[in-house]
């Protein structure tokens, strides 16, 4: 949970860089915290990520217009049938609130190997 917290003020902090009017900062810089943490808690709650010895990736990129939020999580846990695609459930978390805190969202990788989700959020 330490990682997780590190990992989310880490994002606060760079989501915010050279966005001049400070509401705005602090808004662009809470969603990517949250849509940082959602997107960890699904690669560790469905993907090898979540074992002990395993990491995943979490990268930010900024064009001009979009901020996106990145994680690439390990693969699935051995003897785990996963779907070939996320999936977003409508109880309001995970990639639910995702797809609700962001512009737009979408994922990369098939069933068996890795995947990587990004969600990107327009930038003022």
């Amino acid at each position: 949970m330490a990682a997780r917290a590190a990992a989310q003020n880490w994002v606060r902090r760079h989501a915010a860089r050279g966005i001049a009017n400070p509401m705005a900062a602090v808004e662009i810089a809470n969603r990517a915290s949250l849509i940082a943490r959602e997107l960890m808690d699904n690669a560790h709650q469905h993907s090898y990520s979540g074992a002990p010895d395993q990491t995943l990736t979490l990268m930010l990129e900024r064009s001009r217009y979009l901020l996106s939020i990145t994680v690439t999580d390990a693969g699935p846990t051995p003897g785990c049938k996963r779907l070939s695609f996320p999936e977003q459930k409508s109880h309001g978390g995970g990639l639910g609130r995702v797809a609700s805190l962001s512009f737009y969202w979408d994922w990369d990788g098939c069933a068996g190997l890795p995947v990587t989700v990004k969600a990107r959020i327009e930038l003022p």
